[in-house]
């Protein structure tokens, strides 16, 4: 019998492989289905959660620091971010517990273009792209 967590880590993860084999197709323009990933710009059913969903990319040289400014509850939490580069890989994922903050810490081997995904347990996930 799996936990919730582990049901939701699971959930995250393979949220996570569809965006990843989304992401040359379409997230450098956003041009994403509604209702399947959320944006700034996009937030579909969550207008006005954008400000506590979208994951904010802070970066110097090759060093990234994504953070989500999201309140942690056992109940309403972030589960995961990921950093995934143009080509698909990614590069960087960190899973939460809700005891967690929700900021996570990379170091990039390359410059590029990239998507920042942050996934919350009630909210679904939310992209933000960057470059290096």
């Amino acid at each position: 019998m799996t936990t919730r967590r582990q049901f939701l880590a699971g959930t995250a993860m393979v949220a996570g492989i569809s965006v990843v084999r989304a992401v040359p197709a379409y997230a450098w323009h956003f041009a994403m289905e509604k209702g399947v990933i959320y944006t700034d710009d996009q937030p579909g059913m969550w207008k006005g959660k954008q400000n506590s969903h979208v994951p904010i990319v802070d970066t110097k040289g090759l060093d990234v620091v994504v953070t989500t400014p999201h309140p942690m509850s056992e109940q309403h939490y972030i589960v995961r971010h990921t950093i995934v580069a143009e080509d698909g890989e990614v590069v960087h994922a960190k899973t939460f517990s809700w005891k967690d903050d929700p900021v996570s810490k990379a170091v990039l081997k390359k410059k590029g273009k990239y998507v920042a995904t942050s996934f919350c347990n009630l909210h679904d996930m939310w992209v933000k792209d960057f470059m290096l």
